[in-house]
């Protein structure tokens, strides 16, 4: 198993970026990255091809551990055995639902008991369900509340957890760092990534280089007990996946966070 950093410090993954280079070299990618110094990838589905414990034996020979695998909302609802059991098998500790809608009010409340009812089954297994955000969850408001913060008050805190994405909060129009402290204790994990502009969803850029208040944003999930924080770029700009990786690690570095 792979040792973390002691708190004052953040433990770094990393999702997307490199899923094309991983697809033609995935073992040489994994080691690539994990040079760099990400300590955990999140949804490494090709650990599930072949020989899944060696897999995951190598795996974290290159002190890489699964943070959790993806599952969409149709599946937690309808083939949770399916998801529990692949988590298990690549020992993740979590289950991140990547997406989902939020332009019905009375949908999102059978949504919300829904992922209790599935977080429970999850957690006898010891596996933490998590909810991932977009920028639409803030730009949706019912009974004065957020979307998101609608599904905050209806699920029960040990059956839903919530991976929040600085970027996607900051485009819907909300403080990351308000939004975390808001949560403290429901995130297990973040998202960090960063824009060039608040104003087209597709400008993103490398961590560090945009408007997103990424080092106040990670600094405050290291203050709050937040075990991740996780590199994501949904498109690249400039720079190739690799240099991607390497300069967003870089920059959190530089500014004394890892």
């Amino acid at each position: 198993m792979v040792t973390l950093n002691d708190m004052s410090k953040a433990n770094v993954g990393l999702i997307g970026i490199v899923s094309e280079l991983a697809r033609d070299d995935f073992w040489g990618t994994m080691a690539q990255v994990a040079a760099i110094g990400y300590r955990g990838i999140e949804a490494p589905g090709r650990l599930l091809e072949g020989d899944v414990a060696e897999n995951v034996k190598r795996f974290h020979g290159l002190g890489l551990q699964v943070l959790t695998i993806g599952a969409s909302r149709e599946a937690v609802r309808d083939h949770l055995s399916q998801v529990t059991q692949q988590a298990k098998s690549l020992g993740a500790p979590r289950v991140t639902v990547w997406w989902g809608p939020c332009d019905d009010r009375d949908a999102l409340l059978r949504d919300a008991e829904m992922y209790n009812a599935a977080g429970r089954q999850l957690a006898q297994d010891g596996i933490q369900l998590c909810y991932h955000n977009h920028g639409h969850e803030f730009q949706t408001t019912y009974d004065g509340l957020y979307a998101l913060d609608m599904l905050v008050a209806n699920t029960d805190p040990r059956a839903l957890a919530f991976e929040i994405d600085i970027a996607w909060v900051a485009f819907g129009g909300e403080n990351p760092i308000a939004v975390l402290r808001r949560l403290a204790g429901r995130v297990p994990a973040i998202h960090v990534k960063d824009m060039h502009s608040l104003n087209d969803k597709h400008a993103f850029t490398a961590v560090g280089t945009g408007v997103v208040p990424v080092r106040e944003s990670v600094q405050t999930a290291i203050e709050l007990g937040i075990e991740w924080v996780v590199v994501e770029q949904d498109r690249l700009r400039n720079l190739t996946a690799m240099e991607t990786a390497t300069v967003s690690f870089l920059n959190l570095k530089e500014y004394g966070l890892v």
